[in-house]
């Protein structure tokens, strides 16, 4: 089945900031479940639209744009950077309408990825993934790289890192100003649900679950004007692979003892340093890294955010709760 929702369309950079016009539309759709590690997410991704650990994933390129060979060229090489840090291979083949992961260069589509194995639901040979943003000129900007790597993290199942739902530790939007934004300038009109849809609304651990703390320089975080927060934060463009990146690719998708990545300080134990994994939770990955359980490291890695979440959460309402007795203390001082 296709799920695949309208792609937003590039607006005049004259009138908006040119950040805009480089938005990725989330085609994902996630729905609560009830199972304790179905969510995942890191970086944010969903257990069950993850791949298989070590699969080797079929990519082809697809009307109505295939692209150029400068084009998919591009997409070819840039690829490579997740495959240094996941335990996953991309073949490309000739015939692209025969592929998993069917991609299209569409100029007026936007950009934009189904999550994980959801692409095996869409109907062959419709399209997968597009990218809008990816030119038929020589060389590739960051720019072009910044769009595949963000697109093809969406195919090996991860989300908008915006919507994780440990952003309130970092951010608050400004949800009228981005609400009254997006029904400006979007084409056709956003409307309030559009936009607490797809910017506005965090995930819950309900439906996600391993996830670290917000990262601001993931590649799959939406840069954003500091008008789009109340902290006044400016989120410039990622253009690579965060350290955060890397370290959660690994261990969703670990390289097996004995078999190297082609990046040599890639390994379990800089992967737990980087995501901050101490204590039993690191003993017990660790454990299941060793006994070449990737399944049962995920669910290890899960429990893990789940925890670091719940901590999370009772550090801010200890905050909240002594921010409140100290008002009410100056209240009471002053009334005297």
């Amino acid at each position: 089945m296709s799920i695949e929702t309208t792609p937003q369309q590039p607006i005049s950079t004259d009138e908006n900031p040119e950040w805009y016009s480089r938005c990725c539309t989330d085609l994902s759709k996630v729905n609560s479940s009830k199972g304790r590690i179905d969510g995942m997410k890191a970086v944010l991704t969903k257990a069950s639209w993850m791949w298989d650990n070590g699969r080797t994933i079929i990519v082809g390129f697809v009307a109505p744009d295939a692209g150029t060979t400068v084009q998919q060229a591009k997409v070819q090489e840039v690829v490579k950077e997740w495959e240094k840090y996941a335990n996953l291979k991309f073949r490309f083949i000739p015939n692209g309408n025969e592929a998993e992961i069917r991609v299209s260069f569409e100029k007026r589509s936007g950009s934009s990825s189904y999550p994980g194995n959801t692409a095996l639901q869409v109907w062959k040979p419709s399209r997968t993934m597009n990218l809008a943003w990816v030119y038929t000129t020589p060389g590739i900007t960051k720019e072009e790289r910044g769009v595949i790597l963000h697109e093809f993290g969406h195919a090996i199942g991860y989300f908008h890192e915006h919507k994780s739902p440990r952003r309130g530790e970092k951010l608050t939007l400004n949800e009228p100003f981005i609400i009254d934004y997006m029904k400006k300038t979007q084409v056709p009109p956003w409307t309030e649900e559009d936009t607490r849809t797809r910017i506005l609304n965090v995930y819950n651990s309900a439906e996600i679950s391993n996830f670290s703390a917000v990262d601001t320089t993931s590649i799959m975080m939406y840069f954003m004007p500091a008008e789009w927060n109340l902290q006044g934060i400016n989120i410039p463009p990622n253009y690579t692979l965060s350290a955060l990146d890397k370290a959660f690719a690994f261990l969703n998708y670990p390289f097996p003892i004995g078999t190297a990545s082609s990046d040599p300080d890639v390994s379990i134990l800089n992967a737990l340093n980087t995501a901050g994994v101490t204590g039993a939770a690191r003993a017990n990955i660790a454990l299941e890294y060793i006994e070449g359980d990737w399944q049962g490291l995920r669910a290890e890695l899960t429990r893990w955010a789940v925890n670091q979440k719940a901590l999370s959460d009772k550090a801010q309402a200890v905050s909240q709760r002594e921010q409140a007795a100290s008002v009410l203390g100056v209240a009471g001082v002053e009334a005297d």
